[in-house]
């Protein structure tokens, strides 16, 4: 199917839950440029949510009934991490694109095998790295690129929270069922820490090392806390996470060799020796809810572009496939006591340049 810019782009979310519900289906209503035709969910209780949010949506109880009866521009993949990987092949085997929840996947094999699924169907596989999309990584990124700071030479980046998303205080919560998340914290915030690191870099990893723990859900079968060193070239990226934390806060300084950029919550401040501190303050704090809908919104144009322009497609899979060999490595590593792993990149670039047809 050729994808044409006169019509709204005819879409399904796959996995109806609070991803889908708080996060993706306000940008979806909201958008001219697309149309949510069906929604897919295994759960009754789920697909009655969606017929109040999305009344004129068809609803299906398995991803093959949903292909066999509808034709589709593109999938909005919302469930669990673990099922990714099997949900995104399917639609690729049926010529669909793909907008899927981060992460796209939890191994390098399987996301080897998505690269040559899409570019033998020539189809977008697009990942919501939503987080570069917060107004206030934005700003930073801007201060970067007018060289205010200079080179970068070290990033911290901390995610602090007292459980998991969606927790109700008990560790109630898919993320800390190792079958439906594949992993812990290291899977879910550990992510958006590897992206937003590539993305304030722009650079590539060479090495990673890893540290995880079970701080707080110590019966779980997943980490909670999780220490992580990214070395770039004369650059290093130190991460920390955890659910086990006394407040919910975000912060990240960058320290470039003129200056650095604190990040806390809602603040940004831009230090330079020979000038006082540039404060901005941003309407929302980073850790204010867990959903995010305006930054899944802004993210809906660069998905679009990439459906429409076959040039430019591939950097954001290329920054998928990283952060994939960055959580494998990050997981060896604290298997093998935080040893320093190389990170090797040696990923192709990104074929099937070519609208679907």
């Amino acid at each position: 199917m050729t994808i044409r810019r006169n019509r709204a782009l005819r879409g399904a979310i796959v996995g109806f839950g609070n991803v889908a519900v708080h996060g993706h289906v306000p940008a979806w209503k909201t958008d001219r440029h697309f149309t949510i035709l069906a929604v897919c969910d295994p759960n009754e209780a789920q697909l009655a949510v969606a017929a109040e949010l999305l009344p004129n949506a068809r609803r299906y109880q398995s991803i093959d009934d949903l292909f066999s009866n509808e034709r589709l521009d593109f999938v909005d993949v919302a469930t669990p991490p673990a099922m990714h990987g099997e949900i995104v092949l399917k639609a690729a085997a049926q010529r669909v694109h793909v907008l899927c929840e981060k992460p796209l996947t939890l191994s390098v094999e399987e996301c080897n095998r998505i690269r040559s699924a899409a570019s033998a169907a020539r189809v977008v596989v697009f990942t919501n790295h939503n987080w570069k999309y917060a107004p206030i990584f934005r700003t930073a990124k801007r201060v970067l690129r007018r060289g205010e700071v200079g080179r970068i030479t070290h990033l911290e980046l901390q995610t602090l929270r007292v459980q998991p998303p969606g927790g109700s205080g008990n560790g109630d919560t898919w993320r800390l069922d190792p079958a439906q998340a594949g992993g812990g914290i290291l899977v879910d915030h550990g992510w958006h820490a590897f992206y937003l690191a590539l993305y304030v870099l722009d650079a590539q990893p060479v090495a990673v090392s890893a540290r995880t723990a079970r701080r707080k859900f110590v019966t779980s079968g997943v980490e909670d806390t999780a220490n992580c060193t990214i070395d770039f070239d004369g650059t290093t990226a130190e991460i920390f996470l955890t659910w086990a934390a006394d407040e919910r806060r975000n912060t990240a300084r960058l320290t470039g060799t003129q200056g650095t950029i604190e990040i806390a919550e809602r603040t940004l401040v831009v230090r330079v020796a020979e000038r006082a501190p540039v404060e901005t303050v941003f309407a929302q704090p980073l850790s204010a809810g867990s959903y995010h809908p305006d930054w899944f919104a802004a993210l809906l144009d660069d998905f679009r572009e990439e459906l429409y322009e076959p040039k430019l497609r591939g950097s954001n899979f290329r920054e998928a496939e990283t952060c994939c060999r960055l959580l494998e490595l990050a997981y060896r590593s604290s298997g093998a006591d935080g040893a320093r792993l190389p990170f090797r990149e040696t990923l192709p670039p990104v074929e099937g340049a070519g609208t679907g047809d």
